[in-house]
């Protein structure tokens, strides 16, 4: 019983990170039209005062950045500074945040064949490890929203 257990368990990481890594695989072909367009909506809490508090900035450092991985950019810095720049970084956080949320909602296929609490398990321990780092990827696209409208704010004052 406790081989066939280890077996389940072995297999699990195994789907887990092969589906991740499709998510990770494919998303470099999704058109960014859909990534701009795609819900992603801000949650009330979601403030830079909340970031703050969370240190986001400083353990933003120690997580692994693999974006780059199968073609996609990296999003450990940013590409420019010109607004251009800063569309075309937003369009790769918002890429690599529903990266995030696919390998969530990936390890919910273990329900089909697990025990419910094992897949349970599975679920919580990937939902907390993608967890860290959309709360990156969402202070960072937050981030380049607000320079950006506010890039727009001065160049619609000066026209």
């Amino acid at each position: 019983r406790v081989m066939g257990l280890a077996l389940l368990v072995a297999i699990d990481v195994v789907v887990v990170v092969a589906l991740s890594v499709l998510v990770g695989a494919w998303a470099p072909r999704w058109p960014d039209r859909w990534l701009m367009a795609g819900p992603l909506p801000r949650l009330p809490w979601e403030t830079p005062s909340f970031f703050r508090r969370l240190r986001v900035a400083r353990w933003a450092r120690r997580i692994p950045e693999l974006g780059g991985a199968f073609g996609g950019q990296p999003k450990d810095r940013i590409p420019g500074r010109t607004p251009r720049d800063l569309r075309g970084y937003l369009v790769e956080v918002r890429r690599a945040e529903w990266v995030h949320w696919g390998s969530i909602l990936g390890s919910l296929t273990l329900f089909a064949f697990n025990p419910w609490w094992l897949a349970a398990v599975f679920v919580l321990v990937v939902t907390v490890g993608n967890s860290l780092f959309l709360i990156v990827l969402r202070n960072n696209r937050f981030r380049i929203e607000r320079i950006l409208d506010k890039a727009t704010q001065l160049g619609s004052g000066n026209a």
